[in-house]
């Protein structure tokens, strides 16, 4: 097997829904696999274009969104062995419901949609686990729906920062303001005037787009009921 087959390997195995995968499926799988480079800004799929394939984070950042370039809506950020557009390729006639930009330079691995189904009717636990993790993916969609629809701005961006704590520990990079305001569902403006807010109140600190959050429960308990 090949560098670029190895290394297909590997990210698809970190996939979830592919974890019950045998290694002969997932290597074929991976034989089937292109790995594709796009820069900041490059689009991996636009909605409306015919979904042939799903794709896997194997490096950098990749957002999900609803919109246009100067008004979106970013449904979810994926990073490396993330996947993104499954949902598309069980349907007959797919198109991507969504469009999928790098928001950094990254590296992904198109995984074609035949290839994918004949490993779904080959290995029914894969099925299975394809099904568990599109439940997870309607149940963040409609919780995003729900903070959109009540929460207000500065407590969505507070959400937003004790996630990214929680997951990745303090001195976590911000996106830009356009990139973050996608993500809240606002403009940039007020995104800045938010974090403004924040840091000239003491809860956080900030670095460039670096972040430490000085007091978080007292931030959850200020701003945010969970």
């Amino acid at each position: 097997m090949g560098r670029v087959r190895t290394e297909a390997f590997e990210i698809l195995s970190e996939v979830a829904f592919l974890e019950a995968a045998s290694e002969e499926g997932l290597r074929r799988l991976a034989d089937a696999s292109e790995l594709r480079t796009f820069e900041r800004g490059g689009v991996l799929f636009l909605e409306g274009d015919p979904a042939e394939r799903f794709f896997v984070v194997v490096e950098g950042w990749v957002k999900v969104y609803k919109g246009r370039a100067d008004r979106q809506i970013v449904l979810h950020l994926e990073g490396r062995g993330s996947p993104l557009a499954e949902v598309a390729v069980f349907l007959d006639e797919a198109r991507y419901p969504a469009s999928a930009e790098a928001v950094t330079a990254a590296r992904v691995i198109a995984v074609p949609k035949q290839a994918f189904l004949r490993l779904l009717e080959a290995e029914p636990a894969v099925a299975r686990g394809a099904l568990r993790y599109l439940a997870q993916r309607q149940r963040a969609l409609i919780g995003l729906l729900s903070k959109l629809a009540f929460q207000d701005v500065l407590e969505r961006l507070v959400g937003y920062l004790v996630e990214r704590l929680e997951a990745e520990g303090q001195g976590f990079e911000l996106p830009t303001n356009a990139e973050l305001a996608a993500l809240l569902g606002t403009v940039p403006e007020i995104v800045s005037r938010k974090l403004w807010k924040l840091y000239r109140e003491g809860l956080i600190e900030l670095e460039g787009r670096k972040v430490v959050v000085t007091e978080p429960a007292y931030l959850l308990a200020r701003y945010l009921t969970r």
